[in-house]
């Protein structure tokens, strides 16, 4: 996508498909993967060569349930409890321990 400071240009696998696209939303997350909607106008037809270059999402976004299931089978419980340990908000009261790992856990989680 460019803008020449009046209008933008849209380009799917350097084709330029701005006459089809009605508006563009732009989503970024920390924890996620960048995603680009392209809105096409109601009378647009979007030309068949360029599906394969496109994923299609409708409705809900799915469950992180999976995601997080395979991040939690990837880890090594003792270098889990090392780190738990080690962490400068580890307190000493009931559900100090289970806080630090889970603090442990979202830190790796988030890439930090």
């Amino acid at each position: 996508m460019t803008f020449d400071g009046r209008a933008y240009a849209v380009a799917v696998d350097g084709r330029d498909v701005s006459d089809q696209v009605a508006a563009v939303d732009v989503h970024a997350d920390p924890h996620d993967l960048p995603r680009v909607v392209l809105h096409l106008r109601p009378t647009g037809t979007w030309p068949t060569e360029l599906d394969a270059l496109a994923r299609v999402e409708v409705g809900v976004p799915a469950e992180p349930g999976a995601a997080a299931a395979v991040f939690l089978d990837a880890l090594d419980p003792l270098e889990v409890e090392r780190a738990a340990l080690a962490r400068a908000d580890l307190e000493n009261v009931p559900g100090g321990g289970t806080a630090a790992v889970l603090g442990q856990l979202a830190e790796w989680a988030r890439g930090a």
